[in-house]
């Protein structure tokens, strides 16, 4: 492994702090940590959160630092960045032990991997696809046979982003108008973090995008899904090389993504190139 994990773990995390800062309505900062606040998103859970940057803490005093910064509020439910790993791990791991003292509590880990799988082609990312001479497009994303990927900006992908974001909310959610503050924090982010979207295929109806974000030679791909219908076909493995490889033109020396923990696309994107580097704890209540 290349550098050490923990501190690759870190600059990792911070890269995502910054553009929340950059995003977020309100953070404040604390003698425990940051809490972040928007308002105009009330129904975004991880748009309205605390952080606990503080070390030694008890679960009785996390718990209630949360009760009282989003309760405060008026929010419902309760989600706690345990910003350091160690101290994630140990709270994490007391409130799985102890199920029955914390009712309606969930442990999510998020999981930091970093590219690994060496140079990706610079060829395999185009805002432009020549046709030959059969009238067919130069295919991207990974070789012969691989899906064709074209880059976007999110305003002309509106419906596929938003068809997305319907298909991963749990049933029984907040419906379209989660959907519609999910849609515009992704226009948020796209002012610090760049606007630069990849689709596949490049056809007028794309069924799978991600996204690229980026700052001080940091590139992280993100918001990757694919249509139900569409799944199992190489879509996905495409647009995140195209991420990658737009990365690398641009000349990012740290690519990353984020996965969660208890999840399959984690083995995926290990299977890709990409290597954990360390986890983030989150506990989370719902209201």
């Amino acid at each position: 492994m290349e550098g050490d994990a923990t501190s690759d773990r870190d600059r990792l995390l911070a890269f995502e702090l910054a553009l929340d800062e950059a995003v977020c309505d309100e953070v404040h900062r604390t003698s425990w940590g940051r809490l972040f606040l928007t308002p105009s998103t009330p129904l975004i859970w991880d748009a309205n959160w605390v952080a606990i940057e503080a070390v030694g803490l008890t679960l009785d005093q996390v718990m209630a630092i949360a009760d009282d910064a989003l309760g405060g509020e008026g929010l419902g439910h309760r989600t706690i960045g345990l910003l350091d790993e160690a101290e994630g791990r140990r709270l994490g791991e007391e409130v799985e032990a102890e199920a029955a003292k914390w009712p309606r509590w969930e442990v999510e880990r998020t999981r930091y991997m970093l590219w690994r799988g060496g140079k990706v082609q610079p060829h395999l990312v185009s805002s432009h696809f020549p046709a030959d001479s059969a009238g067919k497009c130069e295919l991207t994303g990974g070789g012969p046979g691989a899906p064709w990927v074209r880059e976007v900006r999110l305003a002309e992908i509106a419906d596929l982003r938003r068809a997305i974001i319907a298909e991963s909310m749990p049933a029984g959610g907040d419906g379209p108008e989660a959907v519609d503050q999910l849609f515009e924090l992704d226009r948020r982010y796209g002012v610090p973090g760049g606007d630069r979207w990849f689709v596949a295929p490049p056809e007028s109806d794309p069924m799978s995008a991600c996204r690229l974000l980026r700052a001080d030679n940091i590139g992280q791909v993100e918001e990757v899904g694919t249509l139900t219908p569409a799944r199992e076909r190489g879509y996905a493995k495409a647009i995140v090389l195209a991420a990658i490889a737009a990365a690398q033109a641009e000349g990012d020396a740290t690519i990353f993504l984020t996965a969660d923990a208890a999840d399959w696309p984690q083995l995926f994107y290990a299977r890709l190139g990409f290597e954990t580097v360390g986890d983030l704890t989150v506990l989370r209540r719902q209201p």
